[in-house]
């Protein structure tokens, strides 16, 4: 397996002030208040049904571009009316549930007052992508969805639209999420800087310990 060479500094000759922050969504921007976990129930279900669980039914839901009937469809699960209103429901109040870390806010206020260009990736079902016009509706953030996409992080092709789409190199983007592999790993693989947020413990290394550290960061690099 190929090791990972150590990331150099932010700032200097390799890795250059970055020219766009990319953020994950969920677990790094926005909190689950209630997580029911519909589509695991489907998948159960049909299990319990006779179908046999596939090792890309994740994969799957999170890169098809349909809503729930047609999305489950893609995987040979019809469910029933009564259960496909549950789960309908049940998205409806995981939605309903979510909110914003404390330090969003203040860390995405600074960077756009700085005129840093702002922007999302993330893996998730096509009925959660609605959030990000609900609760951060403020901000204009560029969009890299798993589901419009057709990929999931770490995949390539993910990170690959993020430097298409804006034409940087990628040592010029700064990646910053809460899962190791797909926010960490996965962007310094691909030749982004990125930080590993955890909140549960102190910062160091390549790991931080709340988005507000971003700005402390910023401010030691050069242009």
């Amino acid at each position: 397996m190929a090791t990972l060479s150590k990331p150099k500094p932010m700032g200097d000759r390799m890795n250059p002030r970055p020219a766009l922050i990319v953020f994950d969504l969920y677990g790094t921007l926005i909190q689950f208040g209630i997580m029911h976990h519909p589509f695991r129930k489907i998948l159960l279900w049909a299990r319990e049904q006779g179908r046999s669980p596939q090792p890309d039914d994740a994969r799957k839901l999170m890169t098809t571009d349909k809503d729930c009937g047609e999305l489950l469809a893609t995987l040979g699960i019809f469910p029933p009316a009564n259960m496909l209103a549950q789960l309908h429901q049940e998205i409806q109040e995981e939605l309903a549930s979510l909110t914003l870390f404390d330090d969003v806010l203040p860390t995405l206020d600074v960077l756009a007052k700085q005129g840093i260009p702002l922007a999302i990736c993330s893996n998730l079902a096509k009925p959660y992508g609605v959030v990000i016009d609900q609760l951060l509706p403020q901000f204009n953030l560029a969009r890299h969805l798993s589901y419009e996409i057709g990929a999931i992080k770490p995949d390539r092709k993910i990170y690959e639209s993020i430097v298409a789409s804006t034409g940087l190199e990628p040592r010029q983007i700064l990646f910053i999420g809460d899962t190791l592999l797909a926010d960490y790993e996965g962007p310094t693989q691909f030749g982004f800087q990125a930080k590993h947020l955890v909140r549960s413990q102190r910062s160091g290394g390549n790991s931080i310990a709340s988005l507000t550290e971003i700005l402390r960061l910023l401010t030691h690099q050069t242009a």
